[in-house]
């Protein structure tokens, strides 16, 4: 299976920035204008739900990298969704989808002060916790949890996506819980 997908890849990657065939008497300008890479298709980035911090006072900053493949692959078009709650009564707080480099736009999320991590034995964490769903065609749904966001940091989420045709019976999310304590 593996191999049918590299090989797909590299299908794609050919048709992509194959150039078509020029003449002898070409000028240097068409030369250069045949072998132009396309810009960038721009990130969609929905309206959120829940109101975005107007200063980055009391915000983090969250980006997911969406792969395939044990990370080798980016998988482009994946639907991205940060919420809090839980997943079955959740609140979306925003929502993106992949570029083709897998990646999101930065999400800006708020989250409680930095001056709570200077505070000894305070009862408030000094971070935010989000939660993470990422839907793409033809993979399993992946969901990460308790993903921590600091004030004034900018976040990385990695998700590696799971072929549905490799998954087996079981068609359920995948569920990554990113809890951890931070002594802080």
């Amino acid at each position: 299976m593996d191999r049918e997908l590299i090989e797909k890849y590299r299908r794609e990657m050919l048709d992509t920035y194959r150039a078509r065939p020029i003449s002898s008497e070409s000028t240097s300008a068409q030369v250069q204008s045949e072998f132009t890479v396309p810009e960038p298709e721009p990130i969609i980035q929905e309206t959120t739900l829940i109101p975005q911090p107007e200063t980055d006072q009391n915000a983090g900053r969250l980006i997911a990298i969406v792969t395939s493949l044990r990370s080798l692959y980016p998988v482009k078009g994946a639907r991205v969704t940060v919420f809090t709650g839980s997943p079955d009564n959740k609140t979306v707080v925003a929502t993106d989808v992949t570029d083709q480099s897998g990646r999101t736009g930065t999400f800006i999320l708020p989250t409680p002060a930095k001056q709570l991590s200077l505070e000894a034995g305070s009862p408030t964490l000094p971070y935010a916790q989000y939660n993470m769903l990422v839907e793409a065609e033809g993979y399993l749904d992946t969901l990460h949890l308790n993903i921590p966001v600091f004030s004034g940091v900018t976040s990385l989420q990695q998700s590696n996506l799971l072929l549905l045709e490799t998954s087996g019976v079981d068609k359920s999310p995948q569920v990554f819980d990113e809890a951890q304590q931070f002594g802080l």
